[in-house]
């Protein structure tokens, strides 16, 4: 079984990794890439307090592609706690084209 950390997002500015509350692309990227260091394969999961907070959610995904995190590692959890792959997420809110 693969290594999970959870990115808990408490706020659009405020990660927490690990335990560790962090602020800034900088401080997520750096603990990301610590993980990675330890298990190139490690999975993370994206954990939103609440739904709009957005930002938070933007700057977990860019940090970890900013340090070389393979998007098929990243998970989402969804507001009824399932923890699911982008692409499931994808196809459970299709975008419409215009």
């Amino acid at each position: 079984m693969r290594t999970q950390i959870t990115a808990l997002i408490l706020d659009d500015d405020t990660i927490a990794i690990d335990g560790r509350r962090l602020a800034g692309k900088n401080d997520v990227a750096d603990a990301i890439s610590a993980a990675l260091q330890r298990d190139p394969d490690v999975i993370l999961v994206i954990e939103p307090t609440k739904s709009a907070y957005y930002k938070g959610v933007g700057t977990v995904v860019y940090a970890s592609q900013r340090v070389g995190m393979p998007v098929e590692n990243l998970r989402y959890m969804t507001e009824d706690r399932e923890v699911i792959t982008f692409d499931a997420l994808r196809t459970r809110n299709p975008t419409t084209s215009a």
